[in-house]
Parts: structure tokens; sequence; C-alpha cells
């Protein structure tokens, strides 16, 4: 027998994350994500138990490192055109891409 669970489900439920859950709002990971959700072990992007993604800590430095990069030398805004159109597949990903406007700082 197979046990399936969707990290997409567990990451939209508001019985886990409030009603708000599709809202952005950073502010529920300001305690550390282990402390965002209303119960424990349902924020599961890697996975988790034994089966979870070896590249998880390398992934999370990674996107940190490119990130901080980035706002080093730029300032950025959404294109007055971007439209929120998110599709589920294997990952969310806005349908049309996301349009930003990078201002050199």
């Amino acid at each position: 027998m197979e046990i399936l669970i969707s990290p997409l489900l567990c990451h939209s439920d508001p019985q886990f994350w409030g009603e708000d859950v599709h809202l952005f709002n950073p502010d529920r990971f300001v305690e550390g994500v282990a402390n965002a959700a209303k119960t424990t072990n349902v924020y599961l992007p890697f996975g988790i138990g034994s089966r979870m993604c070896v590249g998880m800590n390398f992934a999370t430095i990674e996107a940190k490192l490119a990130l901080s990069m980035i706002l080093r030398r730029y300032s950025f805004t959404l294109s007055p055109s971007y439209v929120h159109s998110p599709i589920q597949r294997i990952t969310t990903r806005p349908q049309h891409g996301v349009q930003i406007i990078f201002h050199a700082l």
C-alpha cells in the first residue's frame, strides 16, 4: 500500500495555515518555518522524513545566496501588466510568468 501526501493540498489548507492561506504573507514565517503553521510537518516543499530531498539544505542556501546578491544590487517592482494567475503542475507557478522591473541601486 502506498500513501501519497500532496504538498499542494497541505500548503493551501486553511486548517493548517489560517483563513488567509491564499494571501501572500511572509510574516507567517517570522518565527521560523517550524512555527508558521498551526501544526507540525505540514510545510513540505522538500518532503519529510527519511525520504526527504537530500539537496534541501544546499538548495535553500543557494536560493538565499542568489537572492541576497540580487537585493544588494537592485530593487524591483512587479510590472503593472502582471496578473496573478497561479497554475498547479508538479509545482505551483505563474501561468504567464512574472514580469519584474529591476532598478539598479
